[in-house]
């Protein structure tokens, strides 16, 4: 099960069962956004108001940065860990049983 607690949010750290992963300052605000909206999905522009708030220092193009950091993301928390509900739709966190993982099988808890 995924966790983060607030001093490990100011740290930009999570934990997984009994490890602590490391994260950079966008990672942790989607996580976070993920962890607080569970188990709904979360729209591309719900994660880009939320890591970018002001619109005037938004990228060029602010949906391919969120598609890239999920990426980045899900490497580290495990790719069985976040859906991805298609460009229209969002993302989606699931916290998935050990046993469940080794299975291949993505269950929503």
């Amino acid at each position: 099960m995924i966790t983060m607690t607030w001093p490990q949010y100011r740290r930009s750290q999570c934990s997984i069962g009994d490890w602590t992963v490391n994260l950079s300052p966008i990672e942790t605000e989607l996580l976070s956004t993920l962890l607080i909206r569970y188990p709904n999905p979360v729209t591309i522009n719900e994660l880009i108001d939320t890591v970018y708030p002001d619109p005037d220092a938004e990228p060029e193009y602010p949906e391919g940065q969120i598609v890239q950091r999920m990426m980045h993301l899900a490497r580290k928390i495990g790719t069985f860990r976040i859906d991805n509900c298609g460009r229209t739709i969002g993302y989606r966190l699931y916290q998935c049983p050990d046993d469940a993982r080794a299975g291949g099988l993505k269950v929503a808890a």
